[in-house]
């Protein structure tokens, strides 16, 4: 957006703004009522339509161009982000108040203008800050704001978030789950998915990152466990319904379907050899700033720290329940199970099943347990699949156990509206 005033005059057709009523035109109040208005007829931020640079510029506007406070300017961006999708958090409106303050460029040049005067107004251009590379971010001396509110003001957003969160929930790409943790998840959420090894905790995760991207939310994947390329040959399986031991001899058709999965879609990034979940922690704080609203940890328990086994993954869960919160990213976090449900009768999971760490169950706002009973019993139906629901902490949990397919062959998890007897008979 090179000129905030032509987005304007193109999305509502122009008029001059209805004048103040302070009758003081300079006072701050009047400023603020101008600045207001102005904004209201600014297009909101809609993921997948260049939505980062244009709160940027609404940053601009209030900060540079109206002289407004960095306390009205917040003010000013909370009430436009009531119109963006997905709205963004505290965290990132602050990100972009920052990035307004350093940007170049005069100021104060609608401060005192008259609406009916703003077409003749010579707007400076603020460039879009552009990120530093990921590698540049460092681990230590942020500083840390606190925000505050009154309880008051908290139960007054509840009342509105009743009334519109439901239409803000995220689809993780399975109806059937979407439906046991009350509709879908919400951005700032952590959701832990726990599992046995080879039991499909990373084919469900690229499974809700291939939702997500369709919806045009941008993504991130922290792989500690497996690398780039074995990522890309889980994602052509859930692509392609060519099988593999023909992909030799059918490049074009892969080609062609992997243009079609891509088209369209927000990016993904993968993030390789952090190791630590402090570095995992910046590196979320940093590509949310870049636009990234979702990532995916894959595994909590490969990454080190100080301290015993207990201790270290009580650290790796407080680390990344910071950045969530923060950021407001919807952060998926994938987790190993114990082998005490090998030894028991039923494969209901418990919760003493996350290994090494009650902090994991503590810090997480849903808690999903996936079991593929044929992995433990060959006579089971092979593709007979579960995901236990354990928690829900924001919503209501309308049901505990979500019975599902899985294609191994396809890396697809699908939901079942027919029951399968092995599941009948827990």
């Amino acid at each position: 957006m090179s000129n905030t005033l032509d987005l304007i005059m193109a999305e509502h057709g122009g008029g001059a703004a209805a004048s103040p009523t302070h009758s003081d035109f300079r006072s701050d109040d009047a400023v603020f009522e101008r600045c207001q208005k102005y904004v209201d007829k600014m297009p909101a931020a809609i993921s997948g339509e260049n939505g980062s640079a244009k709160t940027f510029h609404v940053a601009c506007v209030a900060l540079k161009g109206f002289e407004l406070t960095t306390s009205q300017t917040m003010e000013i961006l909370k009430e436009f982000n009531g119109r963006c999708d997905p709205p963004w958090s505290d965290y990132e409106l602050q990100h972009k108040i920052d990035d307004a303050a350093k940007a170049s460029g005069g100021s104060g040049y609608l401060r005192n203008t008259k609406p009916e005067r703003y077409e003749s107004v010579a707007m400076p251009i603020h460039p879009v800050p552009t990120a530093k590379p990921l590698q540049e971010k460092k681990s230590s001396g942020r500083e840390i704001t606190p925000t505050r509110t009154t309880l008051r003001a908290a139960v007054d957003r509840s009342i509105e978030h009743s009334a519109t969160g439901k239409q803000n929930l995220i689809d993780l790409g399975i109806p059937e789950l979407n439906r046991a943790i009350g509709g879908g998840a919400e951005f700032g959420e952590m959701i832990m998915i726990a599992a046995r090894p080879s039991h499909g905790k990373s084919a469900i995760a690229l499974q809700i990152v291939a939702t997500l991207t369709k919806n045009g939310i941008e993504c991130a994947i922290f792989s500690e466990e497996m690398n780039a390329l074995t990522l890309g040959k889980r994602v052509l399986q859930f692509v392609t319904d060519t099988s593999e031991h023909l992909w030799r001899s059918n490049q074009d058709k892969l080609h062609s379907d992997v243009d079609g999965h891509f088209q369209e879609r927000a990016e993904c990034h993968v993030i390789e050899g952090c190791r630590t979940s402090e570095k995992v922690a910046d590196e979320v704080r940093a590509l949310a700033k870049t636009g990234v609203r979702a990532v995916v940890v894959d595994y909590v328990q490969l990454l080190s720290s100080k301290g015993n086994r207990y201790e270290t993954v009580t650290e790796n869960s407080v680390q990344l329940r910071k950045a969530c919160s923060e950021t407001g990213v919807l952060m998926i976090v994938l987790a190993q199970m114990s082998r005490g449900i090998e030894a028991r009768d039923s494969p209901t999971p418990k919760t003493s099943d996350l290994r090494e760490s009650g902090q994991l169950e503590q810090d997480a706002d849903v808690l999903l347990f996936l079991v593929w009973p044929w992995k433990m019993d060959p006579t089971k139906e092979k593709y007979g699949y579960m995901i236990y629901v354990q928690k829900n902490r924001n919503r209501e949990l309308v049901t505990h156990l979500v019975k599902c397919t899985f294609d191994p062959s396809r890396q697809r998890i699908e939901g079942l509206v027919e029951s399968f007897d092995w599941a009948d008979k827990l």
